[in-house]
């Protein structure tokens, strides 16, 4: 990350942070450039990318480790979650 000092001298500073693709050892850079030095701005602007790329949920997860049979559990039910989910937008959709 670059120092606080070298960002405000500089009238376009970028912000850098390594996310774990998708595949397995893939990697991406999720990246926000500081506009008018103003890091404040540049700083939501990074957090609101690593909410959408699910950083925060991916953190989190890897925080303790998973059983592989809890893991399958976890998906099997967020997979049976997002289907329910599915079918009520539909029925709500299909009753207008």
């Amino acid at each position: 990350m670059l120092e606080r000092g070298h960002a405000l001298r500089e009238e376009r500073a970028r912000f850098r942070v390594p996310c774990v693709g998708p595949r397995r050892g893939e990697s991406t850079l999720i990246e926000v450039q500081v506009r008018d030095n103003n890091v404040d701005q540049a700083l939501r602007a990074l957090k609101k990318k690593m909410q959408r790329e699910g950083l925060y949920r991916e953190m989190r997860m890897r925080r303790h480790y998973e059983k592989p049979s809890e893991r399958r559990a976890r998906e099997r039910a967020e997979a049976i979650r997002r289907y329910r989910k599915l079918l009520k937008k539909r029925a709500e959709r299909d009753e207008l």
